[in-house]
């Protein structure tokens, strides 16, 4: 890996016009004080501390995150909070404690997509509905994410009828793909996942800490993660679905490179409190020369 990597990429794709299309999940988090145990119930006390951080997660945190790298991207997506995650976080070693999520799903509406005047169109299905009442044409990038909202019921072969020009999908949902349990991405698993009903000319799989791996039925590459600090991975697996859409979308030569590289960057905030920029990105790397 060198920097003369990733200023090509990031030369390839700044003239790409962009369209995201998937559910916006607006982050709330609320800073708390652990006071001790209940005496009238088994369940801790937290005191309110007065301090909140509202995010925009989802497809917005993708569209974010490229909204430095290419000529332009527009996002169709819900209009309003109906998908909100609240996440109470102790001050003091700021870790979440209770998560209370709302949604309020059923004012999603039919849309149908008109995706002619763009370079990549990326489908974020992030398992809530709105995905599930789009209209839209063939060639897309998707992610089709299992959560714990979803578990089981939100499979990427539910997209099995439409050509894509990727799939991202973590290890966890390529298991639920071929109903068996991946322990580790041997490329003959890979090669199962690819062939079985995703109908994609090109896969990347995501195995957490271990990094990821890539295929388009012929080709096999893997790429161990790039190890940081890390302050929060939630959305790190977003971020890395934003930049392997456009590796793939201009074949760029080392596919695993820069989804690699922005997905571990992402871990080094809480959760979308930031987004990836062509500096930061550089910065980043130039750590692993």
């Amino acid at each position: 890996m060198n920097l003369e990597n990733i200023n090509s990429f990031i030369n390839q794709v700044k003239d790409l016009n962009v369209l995201i299309v998937g559910e916006t999940i607006i982050d709330e988090f609320i800073d708390v004080s652990y006071e001790g145990q209940s005496m009238k119930s088994i369940c801790p006390v937290f005191k309110l501390d007065g301090g909140k951080v509202i995010q925009q997660g989802g497809a917005q945190a993708i569209a974010n995150h490229l909204y430095d790298f290419v000529k332009s991207v527009d996002v169709i997506t819900n209009t309003s909070n109906e998908i909100v995650k609240t996440r109470y976080i102790d001050i003091s070693d700021k870790k979440k404690h209770v998560e209370i999520n709302k949604f309020e799903t059923e004012k999603f509406k039919e849309i149908n997509v008109n995706t002619a005047e763009y370079d990549v169109v990326i489908v974020a299905d992030f398992g809530h509905g709105f995905c599930d009442k789009l209209t839209i044409t063939d060639g897309f990038h998707l992610m089709c994410q299992t959560n714990s909202n979803n578990f089981g019921f939100n499979r990427i072969s539910k997209w099995k009828t439409s050509r894509k020009k990727s799939v991202c999908i973590d290890l966890r949902e390529a298991s639920l793909q071929i109903n068996k349990k991946i322990a580790s991405p041997r490329e003959n698993d890979i090669l199962e996942i690819f062939n079985y009903e995703l109908n994609t000319d090109n896969l990347f799989v995501t195995t957490g800490r271990a990094g990821s791996t890539y295929t388009n039925g012929k080709a096999f590459t893997s790429q161990s993660s790039y190890k940081t600090e890390v302050l929060d991975t939630i959305g790190a697996g977003d971020t890395y679905f934003a930049f392997a859409s456009l590796s793939a979308a201009i074949n760029f030569s080392d596919k695993l490179l820069v989804p690699s590289l922005a997905a571990s960057l992402s871990t080094t905030w809480l959760c979308n409190e930031k987004s990836v920029t062509k500096q930061l990105l550089l910065n980043h790397a130039s750590k692993y020369l």
